[in-house]
Formats: C-alpha cells, sequence, structure tokens
C-alpha cells in the first residue's frame, strides 16, 4: 500500500479546510449580528465535535485528482472509498483494524518500484487487506477529528473573509463565507443557518489544489464492520485468512 494513501485523504479535506473569516456582520443575512470569523469559528467547533459525518467530493492531491466519499465518526469507524487517477479503493475501518480492497491499477500503483510488484497487485486485487494495527501507512485514514484538524490548526487564515449570500446545499440552507487569497485562488465556507452551525460544504477555487467537499450524514452511525474472514488476506501475515 502507498505510503502516502493517508496523507492523500487527510490531503481531500485539507486541501480546501483551511477556513477562516473577519468581520462582516450584515444585519440582514442569518447570523444576525456576528461576524464572518465568528460564524466560522462556530462552524469548525461544531463540525468538530459532531458524532459523526460523511464528507464526499474531488479535490487535487500533489496535483492529481482524488475522489473520495468516507463516513467517518469520534471513534474512528469509518467506511468508505476512494479513487485517483490510476485506481481506486474500498476503505473500512471497524474495532481496531483497517480494510482496504484496491482494484489492480490500485494496488500496482501503490507497489510500484518494488520487487514483484505487478504479481502482488494481480494477487491482492478485489480483495481485502488487513492492516496490521499501527501501520503508519494508515495512520489517520480513518480517524474523523485528523481530518478535520487542519481547519482550526492556523489562526491566519482565519482572517480577511466575508460573509457571502444564502443558498442550498442537498437541500439544507446555508451562508456561503468567502476568502480571496494570492494567486486568484478563493475559499468558501457552507453554514447550515438551522440547527446547528454545522460546515455543509468546503470549495476552493483556483490556485494550485482546486476542489470541493460536501459535509453531510451528521450523528448518523457509521455502519462499519469487518468483511468476512473468508474474503480477507492479513496483511501481518501475508497471504491468509484474517481470523
Amino acid at each position: 500500500m502507498s505510503r502516502t494513501l493517508a496523507a492523500s485523504v487527510i490531503c481531500a479535506t485539507a486541501a480546501v479546510g483551511a477556513a477562516g473569516c473577519s468581520a462582516d456582520g450584515s444585519s440582514d443575512q442569518p447570523f444576525k449580528g456576528q461576524s464572518a470569523d465568528q460564524v466560522a469559528a462556530k462552524a469548525v467547533t461544531a463540525t468538530r465535535n459532531a458524532a459523526s459525518l460523511r464528507m464526499a467530493g474531488k479535490v487535487a492531491a500533489d496535483g492529481q485528482p482524488l475522489t473520495v466519499d468516507f463516513h467517518v465518526d469520534t471513534q474512528k469507524n469509518c467506511k468508505g472509498r476512494m479513487a485517483m487517477e490510476r485506481g481506486s479503493a474500498d476503505v473500512i475501518h471497524a474495532g481496531q483494524a483497517t480494510y482496504v480492497k484496491g482494484d489492480k491499477e490500485f494496488w500496482a500503483n501503490a507497489a510500484k518500484g518494488s520487487a514483484g510488484g505487478r504479481k502482488e497487485a494481480q494477487a491482492l486485487s478485489g480483495r481485502w487487506v488487513k492492516v496490521p494495527v499501527g501501520d503508519a501507512r494508515t495512520t489517520g485514514l480513518c480517524d474523523k477529528q485528523g481530518f478535520l484538524a487542519d481547519m482550526d490548526s492556523d489562526t491566519s487564515e482565519r482572517k480577511g473573509m466575508t460573509k457571502g449570500g444564502v443558498t442550498t446545499v442537498n437541500g439544507r440552507e446555508a451562508i456561503a463565507l468567502k476568502k480571496k487569497k494570492g494567486g486568484g485562488e478563493t475559499i468558501t465556507m457552507y453554514v447550515a443557518t438551522e440547527g446547528k452551525p454545522y460546515i455543509l460544504k468546503l470549495q476552493q477555487s483556483g490556485g494550485e489544489n482546486p476542489g470541493t467537499v460536501v459535509f453531510s450524514d451528521y450523528e448518523k452511525p457509521v455502519k462499519a464492520a469487518p468483511p468476512p474472514a473468508g474474503q480477507v488476506i492479513d496483511g501481518s501475515k501475508g497471504d491468509k485468512a484474517a481470523s
């Protein structure tokens, strides 16, 4: 498995997750009397505190297109899928184990440069591979809080944004918070105006890593269960069925 696997998924959020705001307390909009940075801070907190959520979208990771769809919770349970320019894979994290099922292209790309890589890709294609506990290559892969950490790590990103118009995201009303950065890059955060101020969408246009991630299914249980043992190769033991 590629050492960049976890980093690529985290990038799916991090690339568009830098969110900040500044004062623009327009009185004819939702969140009356609150500046844009106050709204964004509440949105980041609400999203971070949610027990579970789904993140789906398409971004650029290291200049390559990456599509992700993950349902994750605070217990690191998750179920999702990622698709890159070359290959795709399903991912499950349940209990203390991570399982990955990639296609031939995915494993071939992951094993690039290793002896017997082509043979390995053929053997692993379409099979669930149980990744050893603590394997650095998947650290953070199904960590909800890790996905969202970059939203709240750099306070300098929370300056210069303004309130935009009100729109809908997946049928829910949201206010847009926008920030224009250098190089023609614009970051937009869409925050729910009703109920908890969850982030409903993050969008980055222009710049080196354009993309969009939509957030939904807040507080819904993550239905993640280990694959049938007979379909699993234990990555810590080689080509054996996982117990």
